[in-house]
């Protein structure tokens, strides 16, 4: 069973502000836990081209840990009030809404 963070942002975010947020939190995680185990953890995320929102999968250790530096990273450059987030629990969806098996 797949567990989610899901990030909503409002429309001033970029994607670019994103992606860079996303990295210095994927380069902490190999800090704490070193470069093979972040690779072998494969952190997980998605970003729309809008930046509207970004899902990080925190389904491991790892995940949660990027998941929470992520968050931090969000408190201190952005306007504490410019995002949202939501802990996702439960069965994988494909994109037609099917779960997967």
């Amino acid at each position: 069973m797949k567990t989610l963070c899901n990030f909503k942002f409002r429309e001033h975010t970029t994607r670019q502000f994103i992606e860079e947020s996303i990295a210095q939190a994927i380069f902490n995680a190999e800090c704490v836990f070193g470069k093979p185990r972040v690779r072998v953890s494969g952190v997980g995320y998605y970003i729309p081209d809008d930046g509207s929102r970004c899902l990080i999968d925190v389904s491991t250790e790892v995940g949660e840990h990027v998941a929470q530096v992520f968050t931090g990273i969000m408190l201190i450059l952005s306007a504490k009030r410019s995002f949202q987030v939501k802990r996702i629990e439960g069965e994988p969806v494909t994109p037609a809404g099917n779960k997967r098996s």
